[in-house]
């Protein structure tokens, strides 16, 4: 897969988390919070970007294995964002629910500040992973 072909599915996957996202969450909190716009606009964004950054890890993980040149860097960028979109699946759905269910201001709390928080879990795990994998010199495991 050439880069224009990747950078362009990269985009297109972003775009799409990122409309979805934004139009699903403050459409679901508009009853609830006036400015709803001003919660789903930065959830719509985190989303969007971690969305285009996992693309862009995966689809170069894939090539890296395809071809036999899988490195420490590609398998700790692909757990990253493995990681980064299950914590967004989860984050996400839990803090519109919390805003839906009226459980006070735990609802944007957890939008607001839950999804910088995935953010940090993944750096964590791709620090882990490289740390693990290129001090034993050993090659990493997929």
């Amino acid at each position: 897969m050439s880069t224009l072909s990747k950078t362009l599915v990269s985009v297109a996957v972003g775009l799409l988390a990122f409309l979805a996202t934004g139009i699903a969450v403050t459409a679901v909190i508009d009853p609830y919070i006036w400015p709803s716009l001003l919660v789903g606009a930065p959830v719509a964004v985190t989303v969007g970007a971690t969305a285009l950054l996992a693309t862009v890890a995966t689809l170069r993980y894939r090539e890296r294995r395809r071809v036999g040149t899988l490195d420490a860097g590609a398998v700790a960028a692909y757990r990253a964002a493995v990681v980064a979109v299950a914590t967004c699946l989860v984050v996400v759905p839990l803090g519109t629910a919390a805003v839906v269910f009226d459980v006070g201001e735990l609802g944007i709390a957890v939008l607001v500040f839950g999804l910088p928080a995935s953010v940090l879990l993944a750096a964590v795990v791709a620090y882990a992973t490289v740390r693990r994998t290129v001090p034993a010199r050993r090659p990493p495991t997929a």
